[in-house]
């Protein structure tokens, strides 16, 4: 939901405590808006806070005065979140009409809701007295009834402003009820965190957390994690302190911390779902589609008829062709066992049924009796693998009814071959899970985050709905799906797992967001590994915009500072040669490598790192003794030749530094052409050196014409870079002026 910038601003001022200040610019909003209609609900805000002051300025000592004026902070902020929603819906083409829905159409009272939900299933009980005609029709009517009631519920609860306790007490008593339907409860789980999310409220947050801890069944119990997870808001505990007092009570418990620790990582790969998608259209696919025996026709699928001449020109073809199809399922399998949304690509073009217009049918469980579907089942009721994929396939909610609604659509097109197999469960590649399996809060969890992200990658009007997945500009973090790095946690318990989260996010190379749960933690700055994630971490700052407390860090201050707390660790002293390296400091790289060649003697990165080292200060003699001995054990190894042959050129022994750049320059990479050039020059070969030089220019900047442009690239790449290694070679200034005059003469 996109706040008015305004009221954006009012809650930053609240808080940071300052209440005359907010209710002042709150003041001014009405006026600017009096189609919002609160101007009297703030006069009397005003008014009180205004009782409040006069008492205190005449001099009464009033020992209630910070809670009051802590309430009174409430209240504004309370009112600041209601008039937001306000605004978003007198000025929405989608929220207008779903509040006047809600408003108008409401068929129950949110007193008598729960009555309403139980005789639900009271109803469904008392089916069994009758006939298996009437049975039927009644079962129908009664489900479609309750559907009808949840999605008017679930559009109630999405847009509700803020709670007060005793709408609190109310959804909690039906949450945690058991005789309450497990659907229904799931689907305010669902609704309670959307409305959350957009705007925060502390009762809403506070029921999630309840819920979580209570309930006893597992699937309410697991989006009401992910729903308060998602809707902690950004510094809301200073207002609300006891938010923080209630998420460390939480995190007192080892089992809640690991919990969290796997949803961030499930999160992590939600995001991932498009770069997956990606892998699986270029990688896997095309293996699949090019070696099966189908063809996708516009009458349907079809089977390839059989080359009678293959058996006799290659025998083994369609075993291989086989073992190719089912290596490609067995590569999308493993992906999803370790957690990735391999469905997102082909399912997110099946949202467009009529079915996903409604909101709550992204969240609803998938259940036969749907009035959506509930017609179809007759018709899939012979195809077993239909059944089973629905009932213990890894899809989630959502995909299951894009799955059931686009299958009929095909199904009578379908080869009897085919349908033969899909009757007999047959599928290569299809997994169904055990029934304990789909019990598990991991599988529970994952496919309810799967329905999330679809819904906000997908929804047509997903742009009113505050997202998680989104990245937000200057924020103090990218995305609200990175959780470990709000602020909430900072300095709890839940630091101690900041590390094997990171180092997660590191293997996926998601630095940033590395970065950000990293940067927020204030209780392991002498931890060992905190400063060896922290230092790989700004490794890599040149792929990162950092925008957390790492970024007035160096990589080198972080591992040096590992070092003084494990002075044994080769991982650190590796990390600090590496550093230091790329810092370009190379008198103290060469120091660290040095050490580390001590220890490791045998390791040829050392070596050959340790070289560059000299190399760049120029201390060529010692670089050589032992380059040559590296190019000696590694003949073919392009990296240790470039160094080798820099070395060479440095020490002014140009014939054998030439005899290796001929050789790598076959390779057509442009710096080794460039200082193939240099070798030249200095060796007095002008001539080949300025066709290096334009080769190298030419392949750096193909679009480059303007002669201008040559000579200013020139400079900036041959020339001044490096300057004073050419002045080590008795190049003047001069020489270097006609240098880049006759490179931009023959470009």
């Amino acid at each position: 939901m996109q706040l008015h910038d305004e009221l954006k601003e009012i809650m930053g001022i609240l808080d940071k405590g300052k209440l005359g200040y907010a209710i002042a610019k709150l003041e001014n909003f009405g006026y600017k808006y009096p189609e919002l209609n609160f101007t009297a609900t703030i006069e009397q805000v005003r008014n009180d806070y205004g009782l409040m002051a006069g008492y205190w300025s005449r001099g009464y000592k009033d020992p209630q005065l910070e809670k009051q004026y802590s309430q009174l902070l409430r209240r504004v902020y309370a009112l600041v979140s209601d008039v937001a929603l306000r605004y978003c819906i007198y000025h929405s083409a989608y929220l207008q009409p779903v509040s006047k829905r809600v408003n108008q159409a409401k068929s129950w009272t949110v007193a008598n809701l729960q009555n309403e939900l139980e005789s639900f299933v009271a109803e469904l009980a008392m089916l069994d007295l009758e006939t298996k005609e009437a049975k039927k029709q009644k079962q129908t009517a009664i489900y479609k009834s309750h559907q009808d009631l949840l999605s008017e519920v679930f559009d109630y609860i999405w847009l509700s402003g803020q709670w007060n306790d005793g709408m609190t007490d109310i959804f909690r008593q039906i949450l945690l009820s058991p005789t309450v339907d497990s659907m229904a409860q799931q689907l305010i789980v669902s609704a309670i965190t959307l409305g959350a999310m957009n705007l925060f409220d502390f009762n809403k947050f506070r029921l999630l957390v309840d819920v979580y801890r209570e309930s006893s069944d597992e699937q309410v119990r697991q989006r009401a994690l992910v729903g308060w997870v998602l809707s902690i808001g950004k510094d809301r505990y200073i207002l609300y302190p006891e938010q923080k007092t209630l998420v460390d009570e939480l995190l007192q418990s080892d089992a809640v911390c690991e919990e969290l620790v796997e949803l961030q990582m499930q999160l992590v790969y939600c995001a991932n779902a498009e770069s997956d998608n990606h892998t699986i259209q270029r990688e896997i696919m095309p293996d699949i589609l090019k070696h099966n025996n189908f063809n996708v026709t516009l009458n349907g699928i079809e089977e390839k008829e059989e080359d009678p001449m293959q058996d006799v020109f290659d025998p083994g073809a369609a075993e291989r062709n086989m073992e190719k199809v089912e290596d490609g399922f067995r590569k999308m399998i493993d992906m999803q066992k370790e957690g990735r949304d391999i469905y997102f690509g082909g399912f997110s073009q099946m949202k467009r049924y009529p079915f996903f217009d409604n909101i709550s049918n992204w969240f609803v469980p998938f259940y036969d009796n749907h009035p959506a579907i509930s017609h179809l089942q007759d018709k899939m009721a012979n195809i077993k693998l239909l059944s089973g994929m629905l009932a213990g396939g890894t899809f989630c909610n959502s995909d299951k009814y894009s799955f059931l609604l686009a299958f009929v659509q095909i199904v009578d097109r379908l080869p009897k071959n085919v349908t033969s197999m899909l009757s007999n469960g047959e599928m290569p590649g299809h997994e169904v899970l055990t029934s304990d399996e789909l019990l598990q809060p991991t599988y529970i969890r994952r496919t309810y985050l799967q329905d999330l992200y679809r819904f906000f990658r997908i929804y047509p009007f997903r742009t009113h709905f505050y997202n998680p997945f989104d990245y937000k500009k200057n924020e103090s973090w990218n995305a609200d799906y990175v959780f470990f790095a709000n602020s909430l946690f900072a300095g709890s318990r839940l630091e101690m797992y900041a590390c094997k989260v990171a180092a997660f996010m590191m293997k996926r190379k998601m630095y940033n967001e590395a970065a950000e749960v990293l940067g927020g933690c204030v209780r392991l700055k002498d931890d060992y590994s905190y400063n060896l994630l922290c230092g790989n971490v700004l490794l890599h700052k040149d792929e990162m915009i950092l925008n957390c407390h790492l970024e007035n860090l160096t990589a080198a201050e972080l591992f040096a500072k590992a070092l003084q707390i494990d002075d044994k660790s080769e991982k650190a002293l590796i990390g600090l040669a590496r550093a230091l390296f790329y810092a370009g400091d190379y008198a103290k790289a060469s120091e660290a490598y040095g050490k580390l060649l001590v220890l490791k003697p045998d390791s040829n990165s050392i070596v050959l790192n340790y070289c560059i080292c000299l190399v760049n200060l120029s201390e060529y003699d010692e670089a050589l003794g032992k380059l040559y001995k590296l190019h000696y054990e590694l003949p073919d190894n392009n990296n240790v030749g470039r160094v080798l042959a820099r070395a060479l050129v440095g020490a002014c022994k140009y014939e054998q530094a030439l005899s290796l750049y001929e050789r790598l320059v076959e390779h057509g990479n442009k710096e080794d052409i460039l200082n193939y050039g240099y070798c030249e020059w200095f060796s007095g070969a002008i001539g080949s050196a300025v066709s290096r030089f334009v080769a190298y220019l030419k392949k750096q900047y193909p679009s480059l014409t303007a002669s201008y442009l040559v000579y200013d690239k020139a400079f900036e790449d041959i020339v001044n870079p490096e300057r004073e290694f050419i002045k080590a070679h008795d190049i003047s200034d001069t020489e270097m002026m006609m240098m880049i005059d006759l490179i931009c003469e023959s470009f």
